[in-house]
């Protein structure tokens, strides 16, 4: 069995695990946290007390804290299994108008794979890997929040102007929310419809063009790279040429001839 874990102290809310070979829990139990379930091929019977559910590639499986219940294999091969465990008490905290009241949840998220993938991913920031997977939330349990128009212009501005100050810094959404002492999801929702960009995307631009102009210098890439807030050369490569069409080296090149 294959196993990779995502658990991060800055992000103590939630914890990810994959299982390349997922195995059958045919003991009952429960868990404390909220848990989110999805398989890319095979199927599981999820048995609670009173009721069992089919679990198939591409739905998610919600389950909430303290149910009891097991997992039992539907076909000879199940492969490719996400577990995620989420603070229950932190989804309350966000107020994202969700209904604890319930014991089982079934939909179809692809975009969850998604989620798992980026949070298991080591090239990724905290930062992006958090306002994704609170987007993700908001995606799954339809958060109805109103914004007012000339709250939004001024705050959002204000949050630009800190990103600008600090993106080279490792931030992540709690301390920005702090901040300005609103919610993570208010932060989030202000600043994507004034710019139309996730915070972490307008992050990385900046740190794109930081890159650029550092590469006016004959300074190494690699030396580039970290000084512009990239885990390493390779990072900067891909996100670079996705904004700029051409890899940092040719950008260089031509520059300096």
């Amino acid at each position: 069995m294959k196993t990779k874990i995502f658990k991060n102290k800055k992000l103590d809310f939630l914890e990810l695990r994959y299982i390349k070979d997922i195995s059958q829990c045919e003991k009952m139990h429960l868990h404390e946290e909220l848990t989110i379930t999805a398989l890319k091929e095979g199927s599981l019977n999820i048995n609670f007390n009173d009721s069992s559910k089919i679990l198939n590639p591409n739905e998610i499986a919600i389950i909430n804290s303290n149910i009891i219940h097991n997992a039992i294999l539907n076909s000879e091969i199940v492969k490719d299994g996400y577990v995620l465990y989420i603070d229950k008490n932190y989804l309350e905290n966000l107020n994202l108008g969700i209904s604890f009241d319930y014991n089982f949840l079934q939909d179809d998220k692809n975009c969850f794979i998604n989620l798992c993938e980026i949070l298991l991913a080591e090239d990724i920031s905290l930062l992006e890997k958090e306002e994704l997977f609170i987007e993700f939330c908001l995606n799954t349990f339809s958060l109805k929040e109103n914004i007012e128009e000339v709250e939004k212009n001024s705050l959002s501005m204000k949050i630009k102007n800190y990103l600008d100050k600090n993106f080279l810094e490792d931030i992540i959404l709690e301390d920005i929310s702090k901040e300005f002492n609103i919610t993570v999801v208010h932060l989030i929702r202000v600043f994507k419809k004034e710019f139309g960009l996730a915070i972490h995307a307008y992050i990385l631009n900046k740190k794109v063009h930081k890159a650029k102009e550092l590469l006016n210098s004959n300074l190494p890439i690699i030396e580039v790279a970290l000084q512009s807030g990239f885990f390493d050369q390779s990072h900067l490569n891909r996100s670079f040429k996705r904004v700029f069409q051409l890899t940092p080296k040719e950008f260089q090149k031509n520059i300096l001839s």
